[in-house]
C-alpha cells in the first residue's frame, strides 16, 4: 500500500474516532433555589347601586314615554378597585341593553353613559360612580300602533364594571 493511501486512511480513521466522542461530551449545569417573593392579585367591586325612582326628559318626570322622548335615568354606586395599574369603565351590559331594547320591537334605542367621576378612573381607590341611562324612543317609525300602551319593567337592566390596564398610574 502506497504512503499516500496509509496516510488518507490514518487521517479519516483519526476524523471517525474524533466525531465519535463528540457525542458523549457533557457539559456541567447547576441550579439554586431564589427566592420569587409573593404576588397578590388585586381586586374590584361594584355595589350598592341604585337608581332615580323615575325617568325623566330635561327636568320634566315621564310617567309614559311617546315616539320622539328621550329619557334618562340616573343610577349611582360604589367602586372600589384595589391593584396597581388599575382602572375601569362602568356601562350596561350590552345583554341587558339587547332585552330592554327588544321589549319595544326594538323601537327604543337603550344606551349608557359613566358621567361621574369625571376623570377616567385610573387608580386604586373608592368611588362613588355616577351612571346615567338613556332610552330614545324612535316608535312610530314603522307606524306600530301595538306600541301603544305596551309596557315593559326594565329590572333585567344591569351595569357592569370593566377592569381596565392603566400603565400611567
Amino acid at each position: 500500500m502506497k504512503k499516500s493511501t496509509k496516510g488518507a486512511l490514518a487521517a479519516g480513521g483519526a476524523a471517525v474516532l474524533l466525531l465519535g466522542g463528540a457525542g458523549s461530551l457533557a457539559y456541567w449545569t447547576d441550579t439554586d433555589t431564589l427566592d420569587g417573593g409573593t404576588i397578590e392579585a388585586g381586586s374590584m367591586t361594584l355595589s350598592d347601586v341604585d337608581c332615580a325612582d323615575g325617568w325623566v326628559e330635561g327636568a320634566l318626570a315621564v310617567a309614559k314615554i311617546v315616539p320622539g322622548d328621550t329619557v334618562t335615568k340616573t343610577c349611582t354606586g360604589s367602586l372600589v378597585l384595589e391593584g396597581d395599574h388599575i382602572g375601569a369603565t362602568v356601562a350596561l351590559d350590552a345583554t341587558s341593553e339587547e332585552t330592554a331594547e327588544a321589549a319595544f320591537g326594538g323601537e327604543v334605542d337603550i344606551s349608557s353613559s359613566m358621567t361621574a367621576p369625571a376623570a377616567a378612573l385610573t387608580a386604586a381607590g373608592t368611588y362613588t360612580v355616577t351612571v346615567v341611562i338613556t332610552a330614545a324612543f324612535n316608535g312610530g317609525i314603522n307606524n306600530d300602533e301595538t306600541l301603544m300602551n305596551a309596557t315593559t319593567t326594565l329590572n333585567a337592566l344591569t351595569l357592569t364594571a370593566t377592569q381596565t390596564h392603566d400603565t400611567a398610574g
